[in-house]
């Protein structure tokens, strides 16, 4: 055996062997560690609710003593999610009021000669049939009725108005 480990062969054998034997246990060796990192993700934001009225139903309107008889318009309307998320409807409010949601008047006639969904006269009536989420894009229709009311005094300045509604959805 000293022979053969002595010679050119034997010592190039003796490298193999030995180089085999490293690899094979180097093949099994291996460290452990952890690690750690930071990133981000950026969220978007809400978008303004789209709301308008798309239809009418209904007769002209004529003072009447009693809320929720006589000549009632039915305003159909649609509320829009714009947005690329879902968002959560609250409720839609309707009124009679200029498009920026100031008092309207026109002579003696305004708001106070109105009912908006069979609110108390020249107030303000929430509608939360459409309330519930909203898919992105989604749009719901739904519907207020408005009515003119006998307030006892002289509605002149109210004949043949087109009587401005605000919606407002949160």
């Amino acid at each position: 055996m000293k022979k053969v480990l002595t010679s050119k062969k034997g010592i190039v054998l003796l490298a193999v062997v030995i180089a085999v034997v490293a690899s094979a246990v180097g093949a099994y060796a291996y460290f452990t560690s952890t690690g750690s990192g930071t990133g981000t993700a950026t969220v978007g934001t809400d978008s303004a609710w789209i709301v308008g009225q798309t239809g009418s139903a209904g007769p002209s309107l004529y003072p009447d003593a009693a809320i929720g008889t006589g000549n009632i318009q039915t305003k159909t309307y649609t509320i829009h999610n714009p947005s690329a998320g879902n968002q959560l409807l609250t409720d839609v409010k309707v009124k009679v009021a200029n498009a920026d949601g100031s008092p309207w008047t026109s002579g003696t006639c305004s708001k106070n000669d109105f009912s908006v969904g069979g609110a108390a006269v020249g107030t303000t009536s929430t509608d939360a049939d459409s309330a519930g989420d909203f898919l992105a894009g989604e749009t719901r229709t739904d519907s207020v009725t408005v009515q003119m009311i006998d307030n006892n005094a002289n509605q002149n300045d109210c004949r043949t108005l087109t009587v401005p509604l605000y919606f407002f959805a949160s």
